[in-house]
C-alpha cells in the first residue's frame, strides 16, 4: 500500500509516544501505517536466531517404525507380538553369526551401539562441547538480522547461573524498538493502562488535512474537542478506510462529522489497529485548527517489571548485565506500536550468554544417560540372541501334517505289458524276462534256491545277506533270494 504523503508524513511523536502527527492533500500517497493487528492485539513472539558457536544447531530427527500386524504364514495365524519377536530385521536370523543381530540393513546395530559409545566420548573429547551450541568455556552467542512487524518482538533465551554475565548490543532501522533482560517469558510481563492527552494548533489549507494516529487495544478510549475557523470535516478512521478515503472513495468511519466548525466527543476502542483521527479542509480557503485529544490505553505491555529495559531507541552500544539468579534468562527485543509508526523495522543484535557451564561439566551430567544406552543396548543383544535361538528351535520343528484326508488311490490293474515285463537276476544282477526261469547270463534258476553249494556263509545274527545283501530275519536259516546258508 503507497506510503508518504502529499508533503506531509510524520511530524514526531505525540504524547508520551501515544500518537503521531501527519498530514498531506487529498488524493496524494499516503503517508501512515495501513497494516492490520490482531482483534486481541497481543504481541507476536518470534525467535530462532543463529547461534555462533562452534557447531551449528542440530533440528529435529524424523523416525520410523516397524509396526508388525497380523498375517497368516504356514505356521497359522499368529499375533503381531510373535512375528515381532522372531522378525529377524532386528534379531538377525539363526544361521548367521551372534554379530549380525540386531541387523540394521545386512549389518549389525549391535556393532553400531557398541562403536557408538566408544567412539562418541573420542568424539566429544575432540569437539569439546558434547550435547550443547556453547563452546568450550560455556559462551553461546546469538547474532542475526531480523525483520520485524509492529507489535512483534524477538526473543532468545539461555540458562545462566548466578554471577555470570550477559553481553549484548541492538541497532534498529528506520524505528525505534524497546529491549529488556527478564527470567520469565514475554508472555508474563504485566500489563498497564496508560493515558495521555495531547494539544496542537494548526492551519489546514484548501484540500488538505492533517491526522494523529494511536495504536489501542479494546477497552481502550479517545476523548476528542476541537474548533476552527471555518467549516471542516472530522472522522475517525482506520488505516485501510483511511487509505481508500484518500484515494478518492468514500468509506464508512467510525467517527464522521460533516462541514462543522467545532466538534466533542467520546469513541471507545472495540479491536485493536490504528485509530486515525483526521481534519480535512475541503473549502477554498485556509482554515486554523485547535485540538485537544485525551486518551485511554489498556493492555500495554509493562516493561518496568523486567531486570533490565530500555524503551524508545534505535541503537544500544555493547553492555554487560550479571545475572543475579540461577535460571533461563531472555532477551526482547520489542517493536512497540505505540513508541513508533513504521509497519516493519530491521533489527541486528549481538548477545552472548556466558553459561557457566564448561565441556567437562556437560560429560559430568549426561554420565546417567550414557549409562542408560549402555544398559538398553545390553537388554536388545541378550533378547536378540534368545530370539535367535527360538528360530533355530522353530526351524527344526517338523511341520504339522494336513488335517485333510487325502483321498486314497485307485489300485492299477495289471495291463498285459506289466505282466511281460523284465527283473534283474537275484545273483548277477542281469536282466531278465517275468518268464523265464533261468539267468541267461550266469545260467542260475530263477525261482527257488540256487544249484549247488555257495561259497559265501551269512555269520550268525546278521541282518542281510552276505552274499545277495537282502534283509534277514532272526529266523531265517537261509537266504530266501538266494539260499545262502545263514551260520546258526
Amino acid at each position: 500500500m503507497p506510503r508518504g504523503g502529499g508533503g506531509g508524513g510524520f511530524r514526531g511523536g505525540g504524547f508520551s509516544g501515544g500518537g503521531f502527527r501527519g498530514g498531506g492533500f487529498r488524493g496524494g500517497s499516503a503517508a501512515f501505517r495501513s497494516g492490520g493487528s490482531r482483534s486481541s492485539g497481543t504481541p507476536f513472539g518470534r525467535t530462532g536466531a543463529t547461534r555462533v558457536t562452534s557447531r551449528a544447531p542440530r533440528g529435529p530427527y524424523r523416525h520410523s517404525y516397524y509396526r508388525p500386524h497380523r498375517r497368516y504364514s504356514r505356521f497359522g495365524y499368529r499375533p503381531w507380538y510373535w512375528h515381532a519377536w522372531y522378525n529377524p530385521w532386528w534379531s538377525g536370523r539363526w544361521y548367521r553369526p551372534w554379530y549380525y543381530s540386531p541387523v540394521y540393513v545386512g549389518g549389525g546395530i549391535t556393532i553400531a551401539i557398541v562403536l557408538g559409545l566408544i567412539l562418541l566420548p573420542l568424539f566429544g573429547i575432540a569437539l569439546w562441547f558434547p550435547f550443547s551450541t556453547a563452546d568450550t568455556n560455556g559462551y553461546v552467542t546469538y547474532r542475526s538480522t531480523e525483520t520485524l512487524n509492529f507489535n512483534e518482538y524477538w526473543y532468545e533465551y539461555e540458562y545462566i547461573k548466578s554471577g555470570n554475565d550477559i553481553t549484548y548490543s541492538v541497532q534498529s532501522s528506520p524505528s525505534i524498538i524497546s529491549f529488556a533482560i527478564w527470567d520469565q517469558p514475554f508472555e508474563s510481563l504485566p500489563t498497564t493502562t496508560k493515558v495521555g492527552s495531547d494539544s496542537d494548533q494548526f492551519p489546514l489549507q484548501s484540500n488538505g488535512y492533517e491526522y494523529i494516529s494511536y495504536f489501542l487495544k479494546p477497552g481502550s478510549s479517545i476523548n476528542y474537542n476541537y474548533n476552527a475557523s471555518g467549516q471542516i470535516d472530522f472522522f475517525i478512521a482506520n488505516g485501510y478506510d483511511f487509505y481508500e478515503w484518500n484515494q478518492g472513495s468514500s468509506p464508512s468511519f467510525y467517527v464522521f462529522e460533516n462541514n462543522v466548525d467545532q466538534g466533542i466527543g467520546d469513541y471507545s476502542v472495540l479491536e485493536a489497529r490504528d485509530y486515525y483521527l483526521v481534519w480535512y479542509n475541503e473549502g477554498v480557503s485556509t482554515v486554523n485548527v485547535n485540538v485537544t485529544i485525551d486518551y485511554s490505553a489498556t493492555n500495554v505491555v509493562d516493561l518496568t517489571e523486567a531486570d533490565y529495559y530500555i524503551e524508545g531507541v534505535d541503537s544500544i552500544s555493547q553492555n554487560t548485565f550479571t545475572v543475579p539468579n540461577d535460571g533461563n534468562w531472555y532477551f526482547f527485543v520489542y517493536f512497540d506500536p505505540m513508541l513508533s509508526p513504521e509497519e516493519t523495522t530491521s533489527i541486528t543484535f549481538d548477545v552472548s550468554y556466558d553459561t557457566s557451564v564448561t565441556s567437562t561439566d556437560r560429560w559430568v551430567n549426561i554420565q546417567p544417560i550414557l549409562i542408560t544406552i549402555i544398559v538398553v543396548a545390553g537388554i536388545v543383544v541378550v533378547a536378540a540372541l534368545i530370539a535367535r535361538s527360538g528360530q533355530k528351535k522353530l526351524k527344526s520343528k517338523p511341520s504339522k501334517p494336513s488335517s485333510k484326508a487325502i483321498p486314497a488311490k485307485k489300485p492299477i490293474k495289471a495291463t498285459k505289458s506289466a505282466k511281460s515285463s523284465t527283473s534283474n537276476c537275484i545273483r548277477c544282477g542281469s536282466v531278465v524276462r517275468k518268464d523265464a526261469h533261468f539267468c541267461p547270463s550266469c545260467g542260475g534258476k530263477i525261482e527257488g534256491r540256487s544249484i549247488g553249494t555257495p561259497s559265501k556263509v551269512t555269520p550268525a545274527n546278521s541282518k542281510s545277506c552276505s552274499l545277495c545283501g537282502s534283509k534277514l530275519s532272526t529266523s531265517d536259516k537261509f537266504c530266501k533270494w538266494c539260499g545262502t546258508e545263514v551260520e546258526s
